[in-house]
């Protein structure tokens, strides 16, 4: 019987993937949504524009979204406590929210909450979502964190049979070795 020997370096970590919200509409919640898209480092007026919005009249999928997209610019602002609470928040609203456990799961690995940040994956991964190649990616870079190399490594090749132009996960499978021995 063949065993596989998998090694990493985790020195450099790539950045956990995020998984941002449409919000349909005009107004504070589609500009909260926009900031989250594309890219904003977490500005107070795009934070402020989120917080505006969840001031207003939402349904509640689209309370929830902007939860999630408020809670990535925090992470992007680097206050991963305010995260969770946005994330804990969007999952009280609508628990079988993949995204917003995508990104929980990120702000928790930020944290060092390795173990619950692996939870928060694979509840995500649990659900419907078309966000499982973000998932297997973060939840990877949590495995190895965790000294599980194997863990990581078919995640990564999972995340990218689903995406597989993928440089970042395609380069994250590349810090990988593997050995082949013979057991006796």
């Amino acid at each position: 019987m063949k065993t596989f020997l998998l090694a990493a370096t985790i020195a450099l970590c790539p950045a956990l993937a995020h998984a941002q919200m449409v919000v349909l509409g005009q107004g504070a919640p589609q500009s909260c949504y926009q900031s989250a898209k594309t890219g904003d480092l977490g500005s107070l007026s795009a934070i402020r524009n989120c917080t505006d919005a969840l001031d207003g009249f939402l349904v509640s999928q689209d309370e929830a979204a902007t939860y999630v997209n408020r809670g990535v610019l925090q992470m992007r602002r680097g206050n991963h406590d305010k995260a969770v609470m946005d994330y804990q928040s969007a999952l009280k609203i609508k628990p079988d929210l993949a995204e917003a456990y995508i990104n929980y799961g990120a702000a928790l690995f930020y944290q060092g909450e390795y173990v619950r940040a692996l939870e928060a994956y694979n509840t995500a991964l649990s659900l419907e979502t078309d966000k499982k190649a973000d998932a297997l990616f973060n939840r990877a870079l949590v495995y190895e964190r965790m000294d599980n190399p194997k863990g990581a490594y078919y995640d990564l090749k999972a995340a990218l049979v689903l995406r597989p132009d993928w440089p970042q996960a395609r380069d994250s499978l590349e810090r990988f070795t593997v050995t082949r021995r013979q057991q006796s």
